[in-house]
């Protein structure tokens, strides 16, 4: 699949649903992140396994999405050789934290060229909070 020749979204209302779909995502993947990092012992277990159950959930209207794109598409489930993904684990990797898709839906909607960053900072972030989470935990 190719993002060139193909469109993730139908139209305005499907790309606005988008950008809420990852959005939600992308805020709590961070404020959990932070609560990881603040967090201690038994509550960062508690706190990471919370976050894994959250993300999972809300994860679920971007499978939905690469559904309908692949439908019962064998071939998107098989992984070629000297790949590591399918086509559909791709596909939900790029809707997940691609730049791609989500400039689309900012195109798509007439936004603001500047919010195609908005998936670099999250990026970012995550690597600051990472950084933050690792050297805490290490430090206690």
């Amino acid at each position: 699949m190719t993002e060139s020749a193909e469109t993730w979204f139908v139209d305005q209302a499907d790309a606005k649903k988008y950008i809420g779909e990852v959005g939600k995502l992308w805020v709590v993947w961070l404020l959990g992140l932070g609560a990881l990092a603040a967090s201690r012992g038994v509550i960062a277990i508690i706190v990471g396994v919370a976050l894994l159950v959250a993300l999972f959930i809300l994860m679920s209207p971007l499978q939905n999405r690469v559904q309908e794109k692949f439908g019962s598409d064998p071939e998107g489930r098989s992984i070629p050789k000297r790949e590591t993904l399918s086509s559909r684990d791709k596909a939900l990797r790029e809707l997940t934290y691609g730049r791609a898709p989500f400039a689309e839906a900012v195109d798509k909607r007439s936004m603001w060229a500047g919010w195609k960053a908005v998936p670099w900072v999250v990026m970012i972030a995550t690597l600051a909070a990472a950084a933050v989470v690792a050297i805490r935990w290490f430090e206690g």
